[in-house]
């Protein structure tokens, strides 16, 4: 085998070299070539023990139950391993700064490991073949681990600890897994290009300014677990497409990011929960497919969620605890169910649904919040629950819509329910009590238009009114006000 060092490191050595003259004067070099002999029983083993400055280690072996072991102390020191063989173990140590570990493995049953110390240390590993595993631990500031495994049943971990380190896996094949921990801030780490079923990504980042990353993953029955602790931190899915997979993300802190853009499939799990101030959820191209569920929580003030998917029998719940939260839902398609839950005040929610079939249920609890629902296509139900003083509800169609149920509840003072709504067979139901509420509309009137409709508006409590009218023929209308100086203006043609 023909030892290829990569050409960066090479010339990184080369330059240190030059300019660092009498410093770093000290080179030592060990070059390893083991071969096993046809029919030899047993393989070969390799032990380096180097220190000083700008080392540097090659080992080659080939044949069966290899083993290498090199440990480098100082600075500057580079370690390559190239494995070709069954049943290798290869471990490579290097303490202080600046050094570079490369493990190049190709066959089966291989073990890797790597632990490096201090600042600016890379590693990177090519593992080729089946069963093989790769633990990695760097501790100090600015590391990169990269990481291509090809075959299956591969696992890596990788652990660094301190700030401004990278990690990178590639996966190709199935059942491989990736666990990732980091803590500092500034971190890097992510999986991507996955081709294969049931991988797993684990990533846990406790700092601030840390990003985590999925990105161009293709199969099925795939997770992913991520848990970042701190501020502004970022998890990236990129699409992804597959069946049966799961995301599921935690992230504690302030002025947190959860990007998703798209993920492709059917019956895939997204879980995500924020916890603080200022957090975002963005979905805008959503889950595309069939049987689809999403849950979001964020706990805090000033959060925003969007959220979309596209296709069949979706299940959508927002939950918002706190104030000045936002949330945008777009449902495309037949039989989906968004669940929007807030509490607390000046809230925002606003739930699109375009198809057939689909459910919607909000519930608003405090003051000064906003609810919009618009409605696009026909047989779909809308249930609304507001508490609270000062909350408004806006329901409109853009087009016309048929066979829709509307029911409203509100319940504390001054109020409002905007409805503009055109179509055949709508029934709306609105129960209103407390003091000063208002049924009525952008231009002071509600609207309803189309044939076949049902209003019923019940309103308890004093200076209520109900403004507003049926248009078209076949419609029928109820309004009740209990309580004083109350006033109802309604126009049915």
């Amino acid at each position: 085998m023909n030892i290829a060092i990569p050409r960066k490191h090479i010339l990184s050595l080369a330059i240190t070299m030059i300019v660092s003259g009498s410093v770093l004067a000290q080179e030592n070099e060990v070059m390893i070539n083991q071969t096993s002999v046809v029919g030899a029983l047993e393989g070969n083993t390799a032990q380096v023990i180097q220190s000083g400055e700008i080392g540097y280690v090659a080992v080659v072996q080939f044949g069966i139950l290899n083993e290498s072991n090199v440990q480098q102390n100082g600075v500057w020191l580079e370690a390559y391993n190239f494995v070709n063989g069954q049943s290798n173990i290869t471990n490579i140590e290097q303490l202080e700064d600046w050094h570079i570990s490369f493990i190049d493995i190709v066959g089966d049953s291989n073990n890797a490991q790597t632990n490096q110390t201090g600042f600016y240390n890379t590693t990177e590993a090519v593992i080729n073949g089946t069963d093989n595993n790769l633990a990695s631990v760097q501790a100090g500031e600015f590391h990169q681990a990269f990481i291509d495994l090809s075959g299956n049943g591969n696992s890596v971990a990788i652990d660094q600890l301190g700030n401004s380190s990278w990690s990178k896996v590639d996966f190709f094949g199935n059942d491989n897994s990736f666990i990732s921990f980091q803590t500092g801030d500034n971190h890097e780490s992510g999986l991507f290009e996955l081709n294969g079923d049931r991988n797993s990504f684990e990533a846990e980042q406790l700092g601030n300014a840390n990003v985590g990353g999925a990105i161009g993953l293709i199969g099925n029955d795939n997770s992913f677990y991520i848990y970042q602790d701190g501020s502004s931190n970022v998890f990236i899915a990129n699409n992804i497409t597959g069946d049966n997979n799961l995301v599921d993300v935690m992230q504690n802190g302030n002025a947190n990011q959860f990007l998703l853009d798209p993920l492709q499939g059917n019956q895939n799990l997204l879980l995500v929960e924020q916890n603080g101030d200022n957090n975002l959820v963005s979905i805008p191209a959503g889950l595309v497919g069939n049987d689809n569920q999403i849950d979001t929580l964020q706990t805090g003030n000033n959060n925003t969620a969007q959220l979309m998917t596209e296709g069949d029998f979706h299940n959508v719940q927002v939950q918002q605890i706190g104030d000045n939260n936002q949330s945008e839902t777009l449902l495309i398609g037949y039989s989906n169910q968004g669940i929007i839950y807030s509490a607390g005040n000046d809230n925002s929610a606003v739930i699109v649904i375009d198809g057939q079939n689909n459910l919607v249920e909000g519930e608003q609890l405090g003051d000064s919040n906003i609810g919009e629902v618009a409605i696009i296509g026909v047989e779909n139900e809308v249930i609304y629950f507001q508490a609270g003083n000062d909350n408004n509800l806006l329901i409109t169609s853009d087009i016309p819509v048929n066979a829709n149920n509307i029911n409203i509840e509100q319940q504390g003072d001054i109020n409002l329910v905007d409805i503009l709504v055109a179509g055949n067979a709508n029934t709306l139901d609105i129960l209103q009590s407390g003091s000063g509420n208002f049924v009525a509309g952008d231009s002071g009137y509600f609207a309803i238009a189309g044939d076949n409709g049902q209003v019923a508006i019940l309103q308890q409590g004093n200076d209520n009114l109900v403004l507003g009218g049926q248009y078209g023929s076949t419609n029928i209308m109820s309004v009740t006000q209990v309580g004083d100086y109350n006033t109802a203006t309604v126009v049915q043609n």
